[in-house]
């Protein structure tokens, strides 16, 4: 019998919850039940049978062997744990969290075919000596308007301050899994440009945590990120546009450029939708990404569940071709008629 509540009947029963996790796993070596049930150390009749809903895993140590099978992040882990009794959770993921799980929370959705640009870019050595620079920010006073001090939602906190020339990121993350938090950046896209930056993670913990640059940002809940895995050398791009689901159109892309712990220049070149990635010079990956028509460019610091992550930033630069609209929608507005 199940000590599981009474409320686990639907989106939370064991059953449901490895359907789901199967049919969206990140690791590709598991496509089969027989590869599960190899990855796991059971038969797979055993496999079936938790498929079927006929009979659960005994100990919450079969459980976690299948969690890491499948891939699944420590919060996803615990609700397997929790479907079978509440009494097994064992990563700290708080009761009420669980029982507001839906099936469309806490997953990265990869896009299937991901558009990839073939258009051809200029070089960065070009772009660097000839576009025009529309946004300067050296971090030497707060003239543009950054965000500053802090913000917290009860869940995790972000502190914002200028020191010495950079803008410095810190977030304190008090939830079971990965944050991002934004700096509120007052600087807009336009629909041609060249974003770069310089950026370290002096403290936390690097394997989780990093920093990253978002663009396409609209608010706190909708935007896109170029992420960088300092430790691993690994950059991803991913889009949300409510904070739950994550559209993902580079995973885990190898960057050896990275130097893990050091300072790392990072662009985005976007040319309308068309758009490349770079750290310290080299392209690490390129896709076509739907614009808004206005939208926000900002640093971003990413923090592990418990961890607290200090990133530091300097020389954001924003440049334009020298004969394009660096605004045109604020140039509109310049033009419209006082009222």
């Amino acid at each position: 019998m199940s000590n599981a509540p009474d409320s686990l009947k639907h989106d939370l029963a064991f059953d449901r919850l490895l359907h789901f996790f199967f049919a969206l796993g990140l690791y590709h070596e598991i496509r089969t039940y027989d590869d599960l049930a190899r990855a796991v150390g059971v038969s797979r009749r055993t496999i079936t049978g938790w498929f079927s809903g006929s009979h659960r895993p005994l100990s919450p140590e079969i459980v976690i062997r299948l969690a890491r099978a499948l891939g699944l992040m420590k919060m996803e882990a615990d609700l397997l744990l929790y479907a079978i009794s509440p009494a097994w959770v064992r990563y700290g993921t708080p009761p009420d969290v669980l029982e507001a799980f839906t099936m469309l929370q806490y997953r990265e959705y990869k896009i299937t075919s991901p558009i990839a640009t073939s258009a051809v870019p200029p070089t960065i050595a070009e772009i660097e000596q000839s576009w025009t620079v529309a946004f300067a920010e050296t971090f030497q006073s707060n003239h543009h308007n950054w965000g500053l001090g802090y913000k917290d939602d009860g869940v995790s906190r972000i502190e914002r301050a200028m020191q010495d020339g950079q803008f410095v990121l810190t977030a304190h993350n008090r939830f079971h899994d990965t944050i991002f938090m934004g700096g509120d950046s007052s600087c807009f896209a336009p629909p041609i440009y060249y974003l770069s930056v310089r950026a370290q993670i002096v403290c936390g913990e690097i394997h989780d945590g990093g920093y990253a640059l978002l663009f396409e940002e609209i608010g706190d809940n909708c935007m896109a990120i170029f992420r960088i895995r300092d430790q691993s050398r690994m950059a991803a791009v991913f889009q949300t546009f409510d904070s739950t689901a994550f559209h993902v159109y580079l995973s885990r892309t190898p960057a050896p450029a990275i130097i893990p712990g050091g300072v790392n220049k990072l662009a985005i070149l976007a040319i309308n939708e068309d758009h490349w990635f770079y750290v310290n010079g080299q392209l690490s990956g390129q896709c076509r990404i739907s614009r808004f028509s206005r939208s926000r460019l900002d640093l971003g610091v990413v923090a592990g569940g418990g961890q607290t992550v200090v990133c530091h930033f300097r020389d954001f630069y924003v440049r334009v071709p020298s004969a394009a609209q660096r605004y045109p929608i604020l140039d509109e507005l310049d033009r419209s008629p006082a009222t």
